[in-house]
């Protein structure tokens, strides 16, 4: 089946014997080198990163140790791969960043910064229920600064100082992420470099601490109502005595006694 358009104005869909399928074996364009053999590689641990089972850790480390060997070229690749990706291809776009900030290589600083320093763009759903354009925007900006802190915690001083640099971003958790980012390589003198830094309210910030799940505070129950049996169930309308509720009574405490 395909679309024919005989007049400016009129498509029509047209119905053959024929169907195309065209299959691709993966979403990335490699314009800098099509032909180079880094490019397998790049797209091969990219697939791994989300493998699982027994061995899948194994293998994604050992995609990972083929690409060290050419690392500066593969960051190479990488950036101009992440300019020629569709902006709407985010978990591409957001499994190219993490690569960078596996390989923790300092020339990837600079498409890093560049990630960072691009604006938001507008949410792109009428109603954003669960999946946001924004928030995937958010997420990949998020591990740029996850690659920037790895970097600055392996010694590189331009590193941290694009930590600091965005520590005033817009988006708080972008904001938040560079400050934690940051104290966490800066040293003692951090904190007093951040406070200088930011405005006043955002000093809150510094305080703020990523901990275990499992260390985190737990809701406690005794706030809830007690269920009504369905015996018991309040009919819409009927009182008893002048007052709302059911005529056979209820459970006490469940609000619908009678």
């Amino acid at each position: 089946m395909r679309v024919q358009n005989t007049r400016g104005d009129t498509p029509r869909v047209v119905r053959d014997d024929g169907l195309e399928i065209v299959v691709k074996p993966h979403p990335f364009i490699f314009s800098r080198d099509p032909k180079n053999p880094l490019n397998e590689q790049i797209v091969e641990t990219i697939n791994r990163m989300g493998g699982v089972g027994e061995d899948a850790e194994r293998n994604y480390q050992a995609c990972l140790a083929h690409l060290f060997r050419n690392a500066r070229e593969v960051v190479a690749i990488v950036t101009q791969e992440l300019k020629d990706q569709p902006a709407g291809n985010y978990l591409d776009r957001w499994s190219l960043v993490y690569l960078l900030a596996e390989l923790k290589q300092i020339v990837s600083l600079g498409a890093l910064d560049d990630i960072l320093s691009s604006a938001l763009p507008a949410e792109q759903l009428k109603d954003p229920h669960e999946f946001t354009t924004l928030g995937q925007e958010v997420m990949i900006r998020t591990t740029a600064v996850e690659a920037v802190t790895r970097l600055a915690a392996d010694g590189a001083k331009e590193a941290q100082e694009a930590l600091l640099k965005h520590a005033r971003h817009e988006n708080f958790s972008i904001k938040r992420a560079c400050i934690q980012g940051y104290l966490q390589v800066a040293g003692e003198d951090g904190r007093a470099t951040l406070q200088k830094q930011l405005p006043q309210r955002d000093h809150y910030i510094l305080d703020i601490k990523a901990i275990d799940v499992r260390q985190a505070p737990q809701a406690e129950g005794g706030l809830h109502l007690v269920a009504c049996d369905e015996d018991h169930l309040p009919t819409l309308g009927s009182t008893v005595g002048g007052k709302g509720g059911t005529d056979a009574g209820g459970k006490p405490g469940c609000g619908c006694e009678g």
